[in-house]
């Protein structure tokens, strides 16, 4: 459950990012003199999306390492070969999500 928590917490907050960059000027259509890539709307635009798809990437790289965890844990659960590694790793990826989802809570 934890590691669904924080999969589920990663690829929302991903998807927003990914959404508010790649939809820049629909998104946040204000002055763009003082926006990361101005003073022009291309400009901001272009390094918004870049700033999303990096993020994109990011997330998918998260996601599967969230995935190589979980197989850890199923392979030591059905008799498998026993690690330390995904059980405390588990509760670090659960208090993290936590930690995420709070932080973006306060943000909007």
């Amino acid at each position: 459950m934890a590691l669904g928590l924080f999969g589920w917490t990663v690829a929302l907050l991903a998807g927003q990012g990914l959404v508010n960059g790649l939809l820049y000027p629909v998104v946040d259509a204000h002055d763009y003199q003082h926006s990361w890539g101005g003073p022009t709307l291309v400009g901001a635009w272009l390094v918004h999306a870049a700033g999303a798809v990096a993020l994109g990437v990011a997330a998918l790289l998260v996601l599967r390492g969230v995935a190589a965890v979980d197989r850890a844990n199923e392979q030591s659960l059905s008799g498998g070969r026993r690690r330390w590694w995904p059980v405390p790793l588990s509760a670090v990826l659960a208090v993290g999500a936590v930690l995420l989802a709070g932080a973006w809570l306060h943000q909007v």
